[in-house]
């Protein structure tokens, strides 16, 4: 006779990885945004040391407190230190949680994140609050930038002053 409870954990299991699986699909198809995944964080699997080059580009991990998407698909096999924080090349970073990108609210900005058009960001360098503004780009619309804020004022940036 089974285990009811076995039965129950297996089956809880299974709901877990096809939600996650439906999740990072949604990534992967630019139908999930960074606040949603923030929001389903322990859905989002903890990066490892492994082979991604069968990874869809778009996949979220998780690494410290951070969540990533994969921007290019890679072999990580012998290379411990391509680490999302540590490679944007190959991850681009997403927001903290509670950072909404509102005046008030700014997002925490490290090279090789996903920008938002009409959002604000915080340059951990110098302190100030920039608001990511591209002339003939829409609100909206991302850019990975491999740059903080401070460094593309009038291209990608402008200083907010309070």
């Amino acid at each position: 006779m089974a285990d009811t409870h076995a039965l129950a954990l297996d089956a809880m299991r299974a709901k877990g990885a096809a939600d996650a699986a439906a999740l990072a699909a949604k990534a992967v198809a630019g139908e999930a945004n960074a606040q949603e995944l923030l929001e389903k964080k322990a859905m989002v699997p903890t990066w490892r040391q492994r082979d991604f080059t069968a990874v869809p580009v778009g996949t979220p991990y998780k690494w410290g407190d951070m969540v990533y998407k994969l921007r290019q698909a890679h072999d990580a096999t012998e290379h411990p230190e391509w680490t999302p924080d540590r490679v944007p090349a190959l991850w681009a970073a997403l927001s903290k949680e509670g950072e909404t990108g509102a005046p008030e609210a700014p997002i925490t900005a490290s090279r090789g994140m996903e920008y938002t058009y009409g959002l604000y960001y915080l340059d951990t360098e110098d302190g100030k609050v920039y608001l990511c503004k591209r002339p003939g780009e829409a609100e909206g619309g991302a850019v990975v930038l491999q740059f903080l804020p401070h460094e593309l004022v009038g291209q990608y940036f402008e200083e907010v002053v309070a």
